[in-house]
């Protein structure tokens, strides 16, 4: 399949692991580590409200001295990006340059949490020269 055809669903994680704004930080730490990944989508009533990551927590480590019994909502990022299922490559690449993120959720119609997807995710099916160009306005927007 071209990369020109290719949707959200064909390049994302599919049913990620998932942790509530009420978890504590441990708890999401223990789902990148069991996952093997460096983002959880944050979820209340099935759709993220959320996103914490590994670098949420390593900043977040010389500011709370109790961390990892600190709920997931006091260092998340509120709000994140998202795209429909349907939504093509092209539109995906242009909200993770435009939003200077690594990721983005994939919600359903009704704003359920369905997937995730990782730059790169579409490193692996997307041209070199134009993954490059997608890492260099996320760098220069960063």
């Amino acid at each position: 399949m071209s990369t020109a055809s290719q949707t959200a669903a064909d390049v994302m994680t599919a049913s990620p692991r998932t942790c509530s704004p009420y978890s504590t930080v441990l708890e999401a730490v223990m789902i990148f580590r069991d996952a093997d990944c460096g983002a959880v989508p944050v979820v209340d009533g099935g759709k993220p409200v959320g996103v914490l990551t590994d670098r949420d927590v390593a900043l977040a480590l010389a500011e709370f001295p109790d961390l990892v019994s600190r709920s997931v909502a006091d260092i998340m990022t509120k709000d994140p990006i998202t795209v429909s299922p349907d939504s093509p490559i092209s539109e995906v690449e242009a909200k993770i340059a435009a939003n200077a993120v690594r990721r983005l959720l994939v919600v359903d119609a009704s704003g359920a949490l369905v997937g995730i997807v990782a730059w790169k995710d579409l490193a692996d099916r997307t041209p070199t020269c134009e993954m490059g160009q997608v890492v260099t306005e996320v760098l220069e927007t960063a």
